[in-house]
């Protein structure tokens, strides 16, 4: 540890260090270059004349109340419609079983802080998502990496080493069109990991950004319609906005006041302004099913387009095609070429990738990297795919 003051630092602070999440938000603001890095909504997604009419209604009717400190746990309105969306996508839940959080990032911080200590085990996919490697690494968690496919984390593996005995306190899922590997986890590996949680007693944390993001079919039920050993965060930061920083998390009844207690010393509430509004707009029961269709229609057509392209620019490029979400997982097929340099070399061309090693706890990410088709136009995604594909004859030169 070096710098002045160093040698203040809690421990703590070296162990989830990554400067991964700060280089795609970087890269993606920068003067001139095109990002295809970051899980950025599209600029179009966002419901702006809903969004402005609840504001001014809130402001209308409810103005003191919108503007003053509100409850840790979140306002009785926003709760109660989390709920409502927590129901229909998965076991029933009462408004008391919610939290309303600032954003998921902020449910992953509260678990972390207030269920692991230095050296309790956390199970994930490899690869899996950034954000949540950084939480459980600085909570000081000894990460159990398991394998990961199109049907997402391959929980049979998981079972094995439960068998032999790992203990992991909780298992972290994305459900839907995981970040970055686009896999679904299959209904039967829902049960399993069910059944596993109620015989080995850990939590499963559900987190899941993207479930109304499908392009084709519709999504399948949380798994705590098997166990209630479950915990759920529900983001709204892509089906909605992120600016609000508002989202929910569902959790068992004995987890709630705990969970309570470490937010109100974090940061005693969320935003109460951001609460009302967007309770308003669920208050609405016709909005939402026609918003996320237009989203999925939205992202659905923006994928395949890129698809396309990405096959007709770059034949070097392997991947599936997206089922929902935002992203591509590609394997970078050049003997020649690693995704490390490739993304300096994009990014000296104008276009911002994510090369796959961060998101890699023991896997080989070398060959590997994320590319996000959401927030181009038509005429930036051809521009963007040009510049990777200059990008990539210039890396192979480098070689020889």
């Amino acid at each position: 540890m070096t710098g002045k003051f160093g040698a203040l630092l809690a421990r703590r602070t070296a162990w989830g260090r990554s400067d991964a999440i700060s280089r795609i938000l970087a890269a993606a603001n920068a003067p001139g270059v095109l990002s295809m890095a970051g899980g950025i909504p599209a600029p179009d997604s966002f419901p702006v004349a809903r969004l402005a009419a609840a504001a001014e209604q809130v402001l209308s009717r409810s103005a003191t109340a919108a503007l003053q400190y509100a409850p840790a746990e979140g306002i009785t309105a926003m709760r109660e419609a989390v709920a409502v969306r927590a129901g229909e996508t998965g076991a029933a839940v009462s408004p008391e079983r919610v939290i309303v959080t600032s954003g998921s990032q902020q449910g992953l911080d509260l678990l972390a802080r207030t269920l692991i200590e230095e050296g309790d085990q956390v199970a994930l996919d490899d690869p899996s998502y950034l954000g949540a490697v950084q939480v459980f690494r600085r909570a000081g968690a000894r990460l159990l990496p398991l394998p990961t496919d199109r049907d997402g984390m391959r929980v049979d593996v998981l079972e094995h080493r439960l068998a032999v005995g790992a203990r992991p306190k909780l298992v972290y899922v994305v459900p839907h069109f995981h970040n970055p590997t686009g896999g679904v986890l299959s209904e039967e590996r829902r049960r399993l990991l069910a059944g596993l949680a109620e015989r080995y007693g850990f939590l499963v944390v559900e987190d899941d950004p993207y479930g109304d993001l499908a392009f084709c079919g519709g999504r399948l039920p949380s798994t705590d319609v098997h166990s209630d050993r479950v915990i759920r965060l529900m983001s709204l930061s892509k089906t909605l906005c992120p600016g609000l920083r508002v989202a929910g998390l569902t959790a068992p009844d004995g987890l709630i006041g705990e969970l309570v207690a470490t937010k109100q010393s974090s940061d005693l509430q969320t935003n109460t302004f951001g609460q009302y509004v967007l309770a308003e707009l669920f208050a609405d029961p016709s909005f939402l099913p026609a918003h996320l269709a237009r989203l999925r229609v939205l992202y659905g057509d923006k994928a395949r387009a890129t698809a396309g392209l990405l096959r007709e620019r770059l034949p070097w490029l392997t991947f599936d095609e997206p089922r929902g979400g935002l992203f591509f997982w590609c394997t970078v097929d050049d003997p020649l070429v690693t995704s490390e340099p490739l993304y300096e070399r994009a990014l000296a061309e104008g276009v911002a990738i994510v090369p796959g090693a961060p998101f890699c706890i023991g896997e080989d990410g070398s060959r590997l990297l994320r590319l996000s088709f959401a927030t181009l136009d038509e005429e930036q995604r051809r521009e963007g795919v040009a510049r990777l594909a200059t990008a990539f004859e210039k890396a192979r030169a480098d070689v020889h």
